[in-house]
């Protein structure tokens, strides 16, 4: 199961790592490190893209990497190799997406580097924070800047290469819409509702009486505006499904509501009180083809963007000069076959199976859990190093 999910997560790490999104570049930021981690006692050349060495080092360092984002904290052994081969394709698309980036002499402008400098930043709560971030994990600005300016023409690469798609007929949107209608194009049962979401429970009171004696939504919204956290303008109602009202504790009673009907104020949580408006009442159905057709025609547009971008990407890899030369790290052992265990034995061995990263590191000569250096290694970091 572990394996299966692992191959499906993986199929689009190329693309994921590839455009990296640059709100969220620390989370991606430095996914291999180009030196790896030279505390590993036994380091070695497992492999060679254009003539540049790559260490056994960069790949575990990759595995961690992508396993700490995955939330995976254990793997079998042949599960860590499954890793180690998607880890080596990311390392030399990045090189071929660098000698591309060159190759179209596309460039990135200093002030798009200084706005995602500022997206970066505004992600922490002070400049102070962000400044601590950079000094605990040896990050210096300069070499921060570089790398956002190679992941930013990167992305300017496949914004360059893969065209929208501008051929989706009619006959293509009704189609999936006859085939899947029913699946992803249904509108459950439900009330559709107003809310308002407050803190005080004697506000929320004295904004529901004031709704019940028939004040316009909109305005009570008003009045109360400095004591609401959240609401709904009365125009754009929010549908409830069945389901999520008999989920949600308290929420029984809106079943019995009609139309034009207000709640008695809801206890969601310890802070938050909500007060609902019924404007009607929905019966499960099919939503029609012309509210749904421009969504449709955008998702298969932008299916298609993807499979071209997957076999740009996947073709680039395929043409890199590529020289394996140690086979043994991506490929796991082969198991000899065991005789028939007892009824019982077999569930206990499978459970050994499943031994933790650190015992498949101890078995294939892979760094030791105690030898790790931190999980946020960054390629600013490994830069700064350097220096």
């Amino acid at each position: 199961m572990v394996l299966k999910t692992l191959r499906t997560k993986t199929k689009g790490i190329m693309i994921i790592v590839a455009v990296a999104f640059v709100i969220s570049i620390f989370a991606g930021y430095g996914f291999y490190s180009r030196k790896g981690d030279s505390s590993a006692g036994k380091d070695r050349v497992v492999a060679k893209a254009n003539g540049t060495n790559i260490m056994l080092s960069q790949i575990d360092m990759g595995v961690r990497q992508l396993m700490e984002q995955m939330g995976i904290s254990n793997l079998a052994q042949e599960q860590y190799y499954v890793l180690r081969k998607h880890i080596l394709d990311q390392i030399i698309l990045d090189m071929e997406l660098d000698k591309e980036v060159k190759k179209n002499k596309i460039e990135v402008a200093d002030e798009e580097i200084e706005a995602a400098m500022e997206r970066i930043a505004a992600q922490f709560p002070t400049k102070e924070a962000y400044q601590d971030y950079l000094k605990a994990y040896n990050i210096r600005e300069e070499d921060l800047k570089k790398e956002l300016s190679r992941q930013l023409a990167q992305q300017k690469l496949l914004q360059a290469v893969v065209k929208v798609d501008d051929t989706i007929t009619e006959e293509e949107v009704k189609e999936f819409y006859e085939v899947n209608g029913d699946t992803y194009f249904v509108r459950p049962e439900g009330l559709w509702v107003n809310y308002a979401i407050f803190s005080d429970g004697k506000i929320a009171q004295e904004a529901r009486d004031a709704l019940a004696d028939g004040q316009p939504w909109d305005e009570v919204m008003e009045r109360y505006s400095d004591k609401i956290l959240h609401s709904t303008p009365y125009d754009n109602p929010l549908l409830l499904s069945m389901a999520t009202i008999e989920a949600q504790e308290g929420m029984a009673s809106l079943r019995e509501l009609k139309a034009g009907d207000v709640s008695q104020p809801t206890q969601l949580d310890t802070d938050q009180i909500a007060v609902y408006l019924v404007k009607e009442h929905q019966k499960q159905e099919k939503i029609p083809f012309e509210e749904v057709k421009d969504s449709i025609k955008l998702a298969l547009n932008q299916q298609k963007m993807q499979a071209q971008r997957q076999a740009y990407l996947q073709e680039l890899i395929d043409n890199a000069d590529v020289n394996i030369v140690d086979a043994s790290v991506f490929e796991a052992p082969q198991r000899q076959e065991q005789p028939q265990q007892p009824d019982g034995q077999q569930d206990v061995d499978e459970q050994q199976s499943e031994t933790s990263t650190n015992e498949a590191a101890q078995q294939s000569d892979l760094p030791s859990q105690e030898s790790q250096e931190s999980q946020s290694v960054q390629q600013s970091q490994s830069d700064s190093e350097t220096k």
